[in-house]
C-alpha cells in the first residue's frame, strides 16, 4: 500500500451531513415554536444562547450517539451542522448544558415535557392505542442526587435509578416517561404518572393498558377502575398466598385451541386485599418440565399435582377469551427491546447529573429525540422491520458532506455513489414532500 501524504483544509465538512432528515421531521412539526412557547430557563446574560437552541443542540447530539454532555462538543467543531440547522452561534460547551440542566426543577420538568409529548401525539392519526407501561434500572457510578441501592439485576449493591415509561405499542413511541430514585418499586409514584399520561393522551384514545406484575396492586387498580379515567387494563397477577389457593380451587381447566400448545387456561372473579370490588382473573397454567419441578412436590405428595404446573394469571376488565388474554398480553415484551434501544442507542441511562430534576430533564429530553426519530422511520418507510438508531444512522445520517456557495444559495454536497446514492434519493423523495402538520396513521 503507497503512503498517504496528509494535510489540513480550510472546508468547512462534516460527517453527518443528512441530519437535515432530523431537522426536517422537527421543522414540520413546528417543535421550535411548541418549545420555545414553553416555561425555559432564564437566559444568564445577554450573550447567552437562546434556550431552545441548547435544547435543539442537545437533541441533535443524542441522534448522533452522544452518552455525556461533554460528548456534545463534537458539535462545536461542525459548522455544517451549524449551517443546516440555522444555528447563528456554536453549539454549547459542556459547561454551558451542564448549566443550563441545572436550572430545571420539578415544576418546570412538570409543565414542559407532557406539553411537548402532547403535540409530538397529535401527529398520531390512530384512534385508539394500546399503552404498554414498564420500569428499568439505570445503574449509577457517581453521587446522584436520589440514587440508592435497591434492587438491580444488572450490577448488585450499586446504586441506581428506577424510571417508568409508558410506549404506545402500534408506533413504538414514547408517550410518557418518568425518573425515579431511591428505592422505588415499580408502582410507587405511579397514580401521578398515569394522571400526566391521561393528560397527554386523551382517555377515550386509549384501548388497552397493559403492565407486568410489579404494577399489580390496589392503587393502580383503582386508578384505573376511577369513573373520570377508567380504561380497559390487563396487568399480570402477583402470585400471592391467596391468589395461589384460590387457582388451586379451579377443576374447570381448558386446552388452548391452538394444536400442540402446552396451556390451559380458567378464570374467576377475584377481590384481592383493599380492592373495591372483584375483577376478572384469567390464569394460565402448563406442566413443568423435568428440571423444573419443585422438590416440595416429593416432599407434600397431596400437592404433587398442583404443583406439576408452573402458574401466572392476569387481571382485567377485558371480556376476550383466556387464550386471547394470554397472546394480548405476550404483545407487550416489545417494549422491553425499545428500552434496551433507549439506553444502547440514544444514551437515556447516561447524562448523570448531580441533581435530580435536571438529570430527568435530560433523560425526558432524550425521549423527544427518540420520538422526533420515531416519526422520521414511519415517514421513511424504511423497512418492514422497526430498525434501530444504529442503522438509521448509518444509513441515513453518516455521510461526508461540505457546503458550497453558488451564488445566493448554498448547497450541501454529499458524498454517496453507486448504490448508496440511489437509497439516499429514494430517502430524500419521501421526506421533502411530507407536509406540515402530518399525521402517522397504521390504518
Amino acid at each position: 500500500m503507497g503512503n498517504v501524504a496528509m494535510k489540513f483544509t480550510d472546508k468547512k465538512i462534516s460527517p453527518w451531513g443528512r441530519i437535515h432528515l432530523f431537522h426536517n421531521i422537527y421543522s414540520k412539526m413546528e417543535m421550535r415554536k411548541v418549545i420555545s412557547s414553553l416555561p425555559l430557563p432564564a437566559k444568564g446574560s445577554n450573550r447567552s444562547l437562546e434556550p431552545v437552541d441548547i435544547i435543539e443542540s442537545f437533541m441533535v447530539g443524542v441522534v448522533l450517539g452522544a452518552r455525556r454532555l461533554a460528548h456534545n462538543g463534537m458539535l462545536r467543531s461542525d459548522d455544517v451542522i451549524k449551517e443546516i440547522v440555522g444555528w447563528k452561534h456554536s453549539s454549547p460547551s459542556a459547561s454551558t448544558y451542564s448549566l443550563f440542566f441545572q436550572k430545571w426543577d420539578v415544576e418546570m420538568n412538570d409543565q414542559f415535557f407532557p406539553a411537548v409529548q402532547e403535540k409530538i401525539f397529535e401527529h398520531v392519526g390512530i384512534k385508539r392505542i394500546t399503552i404498554d407501561i414498564d420500569s428499568t434500572v439505570i445503574t449509577r457510578y457517581g453521587t446522584q442526587d436520589k440514587a440508592a441501592k435497591g434492587y438491580n439485576p444488572e450490577k448488585r449493591r450499586a446504586v441506581s435509578h428506577h424510571p417508568i415509561m409508558a410506549f404506545c405499542d402500534e408506533l413504538k413511541l414514547g408517550l410518557n416517561a418518568w425518573m425515579r430514585g431511591e428505592d422505588s418499586n415499580s408502582s410507587s409514584e405511579m397514580e401521578y404518572c398515569l394522571d400526566e399520561l391521561f393528560t397527554i393522551v386523551a382517555r377515550d384514545r386509549i384501548g388497552l393498558i397493559r403492565m407486568d406484575s410489579g404494577f399489580y396492586n390496589k392503587e393502580i387498580i383503582s386508578k384505573l377502575q376511577n369513573s373520570d379515567t377508567k380504561v380497559d387494563y390487563l396487568i399480570k397477577a402477583k402470585m400471592t398466598t391467596k391468589l395461589i389457593g384460590r387457582i388451586y380451587e379451579q377443576t374447570n381447566w381448558h386446552r388452548a385451541k391452538k394444536e400442540n400448545s402446552p396451556y390451559e387456561y380458567s378464570e374467576f372473579d377475584y377481590t384481592g386485599q383493599g380492592w373495591g370490588s372483584a375483577q376478572r382473573m384469567v390464569v394460565c397454567r402448563r406442566k413443568r418440565t423435568q428440571e423444573e419441578k419443585l422438590s416440595t412436590c416429593h416432599l407434600f405428595p397431596d400437592l404433587a399435582e398442583k404443583e406439576s404446573y408452573h402458574y401466572f394469571a392476569f387481571v382485567t376488565r377485558l371480556n376476550l377469551g383466556c387464550e386471547e388474554m394470554h397472546k394480548l398480553y405476550n404483545g407487550r415484551g416489545d417494549c422491553e427491546n425499545i428500552i434496551k434501544e433507549l439506553k444502547y442507542d440514544y444514551g437515556i441511562d447516561g447524562f448523570a447529573l448531580q441533581g435530580f430534576y435536571p438529570m430527568e430533564a435530560a433523560f425526558r429530553m432524550t425521549m423527544i429525540a427518540y420520538n422526533i426519530m420515531v416519526l422520521l422511520r414511519e415517514n421513511l418507510s424504511m423497512s418492514k422491520n422497526k430498525t434501530r438508531l444504529s442503522t438509521r444512522r448509518f444509513q441515513c445520517i453518516s455521510l461526508g458532506s461540505f457546503v458550497v456557495t453558488s451564488g445566493r444559495n448554498r448547497i450541501l454536497k454529499l458524498a454517496a455513489r453507486g448504490k448508496r446514492r440511489h437509497f439516499l434519493e429514494k430517502i430524500f423523495e419521501k421526506v421533502d414532500p411530507i407536509p406540515p402538520n402530518f399525521q402517522i396513521s397504521h390504518a
